[in-house]
């Protein structure tokens, strides 16, 4: 993929290491550019997003109970750049975490999120994937948003 014109298109192992944020550094810009041209590889991440959704789907060992809280939360602080991924937005935003869990976050983001958002979430060098569960205002002129983690397994 080191060439992207309008003629060539983002091989789907390239689409995969940019939404799990590994794509070299190098390359990054000129994915971004491409996808902001081509309707064609703004489908096929999609799909590859789909593909990674549904694998976190089926990885998961039991349904999720009707509560909104299904794990104990534990107040944490720290900063991370947010991006919205599904649907594909390249403005990137700092977000406040303010608690976590086994599979999710807590944050206040200076703009509201969509549930359903599929999101990457940039903390310390480690990239993850999410999916906004929900967003309300808050009291600091801010939204609240609940990310559910795409958690992936150790091979890959």
């Amino acid at each position: 993929m080191l060439n992207i014109s309008s003629v060539v298109h983002i091989h789907e192992d390239d689409l995969a290491l940019y939404l799990r944020g590994r794509l070299e550094s190098e390359h990054i810009w000129s994915v971004e550019q491409h996808l902001l041209e081509c309707n064609l590889c703004r489908e096929c991440l999609s799909i590859c997003l789909g593909h990674q959704v549904a694998l976190h789907l089926l990885q998961r060992t039991k349904p999720e109970p009707a509560q909104k809280r299904s794990e104990p939360r534990f107040s944490a602080e720290g900063e991370a750049i947010l991006q919205e991924i599904h649907p594909l937005s390249l403005d990137r935003q700092k977000v406040m975490i303010v608690n976590i869990s086994k599979n999710g976050l807590g944050i206040l983001s200076p703009k509201a999120i969509f549930p359903g958002t599929v999101v990457q979430l940039r903390i310390n060098g480690i990239v993850e994937l999410g999916t906004v569960r929900y967003c309300s205002t808050s009291s600091d002129d801010g939204f609240r948003v609940g990310l559910r983690l795409h958690v992936e397994d150790e091979d890959g």
